[in-house]
């Protein structure tokens, strides 16, 4: 899991390649067009040397304007013996995927939009890699497969009340913010909880926010890993700390520890402090068997905080 620098620097890299096989692919192509069209070279070559001759001039401090014009008249010498040979004039020019930025990764002084998408791109890979995020979306939440019939605890149907449970994060995601509060799902196995996170997370980063997604224990694994492993940089608490949403999947299913806990209460803190909501899954809907597992501390400052939704239904995947 790479920190957004290590995310940005990545997209940079990826940007520059483009660039580098755009260029190397134009110098191919012009040395092929170049060998089977000898008046093109000549003209190529004539152009050249006229530039020489200007730079010369310029130099010496005289007249320009000769140099100038021989110059002009080469490059339409150009123009025409591309145009005879079947290119267009740019047609030997290197293909860059940005039109704003040419593949350099700036444009007027700042970063280009373009690395941002790239960004965005390795990241939805990245969370693509670690859970179902290409499957999951709101299209995709099918509210009919909750049960239509009355449920005491809800004062409604199950159906109804996910409904509704999908127009509020359908607003979350379209106005997501540092100021949104942090959310809470819980529920039994198999009730969509993981899917709306997903689709908020898919939404959110389409909006060009940086999203996280982990499950608790592959958290709890990693930190574990880099906790004992000196030459190892907390690479994934760091990345967790500092994105601007992070899914935090299946809490309860992670092997506790006191160093669990207080890294969990340290990434939960520091993200509160810094407003950077987070999204939580959990199987777990007893508060008190949620604070017997995570401590006062830690269950006071993640629910504290949490727009809480409990899903309701039979497991969804068995349907």
């Amino acid at each position: 899991m790479r920190t957004k620098d290590e995310l940005f620097r990545e997209a940079q890299r990826h940007v520059a390649g483009r660039r580098q096989r755009a260029v190397t692919e134009a110098q191919r192509q012009r040395a092929a067009a170049l060998a089977a069209h000898p008046e093109l070279a000549a003209a190529e070559q004539a152009r050249t040397q006229a530039g020489l001759a200007l730079a010369m001039a310029a130099a010496r401090g005289g007249d320009t304007g000769a140099a100038r014009a021989r110059l002009e008249a080469a490059g339409q010498a150009v123009d025409a013996a591309l145009t005879a040979a079947g290119y267009a004039p740019d047609g030997l020019a290197p293909r860059y995927r940005c039109p704003l930025c040419q593949d350099t990764g700036l444009y007027r002084g700042a970063p280009c939009r373009c690395v941002a998408e790239v960004a965005r791109k390795l990241r939805r890979e990245e969370i693509n890699a670690a859970s179902p995020l290409a499957l999951c979306s709101f299209s995709s939440f099918e509210v009919d497969r909750y049960p239509d019939t009355p449920e005491p605890a809800l004062g409604g149907t199950p159906r109804a009340y996910m409904a509704r449970v999908l127009k509020y994060c359908r607003d979350y995601a379209a106005k997501f913010s540092a100021q949104s509060p942090n959310l809470l799902f819980m529920g039994g196995a198999g009730l969509g909880k993981t899917h709306m996170a997903l689709a908020i997370a898919d939404a959110v980063l389409e909006r060009g926010y940086d999203v996280l997604y982990t499950s608790s224990a592959a958290l709890a694994a990693q930190l574990g890993r880099e906790h004992f492993d000196r030459d190892s940089e907390d690479t994934w608490l760091d990345a967790c700390k500092e994105a601007d949403l992070l899914i935090l999947d299946d809490l309860g299913t992670e092997h506790i520890t006191a160093l669990t806990i207080s890294v969990l209460y340290e990434l939960i803190n520091t993200r509160m402090l810094c407003h950077r909501p987070t999204v939580y899954t959990t199987n777990i809907t007893d508060q008190a068997i949620f604070e017997a597992r995570y401590t006062e501390k830690v269950a006071s400052r993640m629910l504290g905080n949490c727009r809480m939704f409990k899903f309701f239904g039979q497991d969804q995947r068995l349907a």
